[in-house]
């Protein structure tokens, strides 16, 4: 089967973000400060008002708005209609079940029937479909890509709908998540109407360039929560939400490992962490006469010691990963047999396939000279490397250099990174289509791979998805295409104020606040 490339909703990344903290042990969190998290007060009434941070809204419409920062502060407001749990798994929401069919071509969608608009209607299957109306004739939205594969949809009753699909495909349930806006209440005249949702916050009011005023739902099906009012400062940009946190005008700050350590002695701030599908990697070259060797991609393995990465370059910001696979996903391979640190087995492996060579074999690092933390991965590996019967050459080069060898092919191996997906298809990193063209940058080719990444795309029952994932992990790790380092974590900072435990997700920072409160206790 040729599968046509899906680059919509995977972003390449090969981590080009910025990096520039130090990584030595003053600056490491202490694993106490990162553990104070346990509250021992219970939440017994509604009340309090947390304190967050938002940008200046382009609109309120959560499937018309194309910024992810706002697109959290919606969600407060707006339900999806799917949820995607912590093990990155769709679970219903809005949606009380659905049932794909044999092919994987149409799904058929039951919605719950207690669910209530903030103006007290009930949400049909109408404004279901008059959502995905919405999205389909936007120009831009963040959700554009949920209907990609769409060709059509239809009410079957109030409660019932269904979508169907132009080709077979496992990742069906994940485009099912998206706000669900009323129909009743934006397919009017009005050019702007306020806010009007099902989510666990109603919308009070919006001051201009000052502040947005949510109240709680207490209306709302499910466990609404008790913090009564959220308030959403504006804010500039991340300079002046990070100054406004240090002077306690906000309560709340979501922010990734470059700025973690500016609240790490903050003895009085709560911290949460927070998983993201952004994936590290060592990558190789198949046109290396050397790396094509299984056995010298498995000493580089044998190498990388990711219990020390974790501890001294992620500063304990990342959960290791031996897959491409997230690993708190539902579809993880939990019981791989890891490529622990092993010198000695991998100086053994090198020499039996160098054994004919009379000099160090040359080795070229590839990585880009911004990322502070992946240059201190490197320096290690390239000692690494030497210390087994290798003479490694890091080159270090800015951005678009970097990205100009990457695509040239031109390196022996890299220190890159992609951002995934909530649903991981792998077809573009490592099917043998992708090689010549697309983004297999590495021209790793198997023909087995390539059956076993057509199994995960035409697998539309869990178990099926389970079984063909197990499968395609356990081919990638006895082949070695990639090294997988680590899936970073990003981190909430609170107000100590916030009782209870917040357990943030990437695409859902907000995620449990129902079981938060604020300052009050029993």
């Amino acid at each position: 089967m040729k599968f046509k490339k899906l680059y919509n909703n995977i972003f390449l990344l090969i981590i080009f973000s910025l990096i520039l903290t130090g990584c030595n042990n003053n600056d490491k969190i202490n694993e106490q400060d990162k553990e104070k998290n346990t509250s021992k007060t219970n939440v017994s009434k509604i009340g309090g008002e947390l304190i967050i941070a938002a940008k200046t809204p382009g609109t309120f419409n959560p499937l018309l708005n194309t910024d992810e920062d706002t697109d959290q502060v919606l969600k407060l407001i707006y339900d999806t209609l799917v949820n995607i749990d912590e093990n990155i798994k769709p679970i219903p929401n809005i949606a009380e079940s659905w049932t794909v069919n044999d092919i994987g071509t149409a799904v058929n969608i039951k919605l719950r029937n207690d669910v209530i608009w903030h103006d007290g209607q009930k949400l049909t299957s109408g404004d279901i479909i008059y959502s995905l109306d919405t999205i389909r004739n936007a120009t831009e939205s963040l959700y554009k890509k949920n209907l990609r594969n769409i060709i059509s949809y239809e009410v079957i009753d109030d409660y019932n709908l269904k979508i169907v699909y132009n080709k077979p495909a496992a990742d069906i349930a994940y485009t099912l998540y998206f706000p669900i806006i009323p129909k009743h209440h934006y397919d009017t005249k009005e050019v702007v109407p306020d806010p009007l949702g099902s989510g666990r916050y109603k919308f009070i009011n919006y001051e201009a360039q000052k502040q947005i005023r949510l109240e709680l739902n207490e209306k709302y099906t499910k466990n609404p929560g008790y913090i009564k009012k959220i308030t959403a400062k504006i804010m500039q940009d991340k300079t002046t939400e990070e100054e406004a946190f240090k002077q306690n005008q906000i309560d709340f700050i979501y922010t990734d490992k470059l700025n973690m350590q500016k609240y790490a002695s903050d003895k009085k701030s709560r911290q949460f962490l927070s998983q993201t599908m952004y994936y590290d990697f060592v990558g190789f070259n198949f046109n290396n006469q050397y790396l094509k060797d299984k056995k010298i991609r498995q000493a580089v393995a044998y190498v990388i010691n990711k219990n020390e990465y974790l501890e001294k370059y992620y500063l304990g910001f990342a959960d290791i990963a031996d897959t491409p696979v997230h690993p708190k996903s539902w579809l993880y391979l939990k019981d791989i047999v890891r490529y622990n640190y092993d010198r000695g087995r991998a100086e053994k492996l090198v020499k039996e396939v160098l054994k004919d060579e009379k000099n160090k074999v040359k080795l070229r690092l590839l990585v880009n000279e911004e990322n502070y933390q992946r240059m201190n991965i490197a320096n290690n590996l390239k000692l690494e490397l030497d210390n087994i019967g290798f003479d490694v050459v890091i080159e270090k080069n800015n951005i678009q250099d970097y990205m100009k060898k990457v695509d040239e092919g031109n390196y022996d191996i890299l220190l890159g990174g992609w951002k995934f997906s909530k649903f991981q298809d792998l077809t573009f990193m490592f099917n043998s289509e992708e090689a010549d063209a697309g983004k297999n940058y590495g021209g790793y080719k198997d023909a087995q791979t390539d059956l076993l990444l057509e199994k995960t795309f035409l697998s539309f029952q869990d178990e099926d998805m389970r079984v063909a994932y197990k499968e395609l992990q356990k081919r990638i790790y006895d082949e070695l295409p990639y090294v997988s380092i680590a899936f970073r974590k990003n981190i909430v900072y609170t107000n100590p104020k916030l009782e209870g435990e917040l357990k943030p997700l990437e695409w859902n920072i907000f995620n449990n606040i129902e079981e938060c409160s604020i300052g009050v206790t029993k």
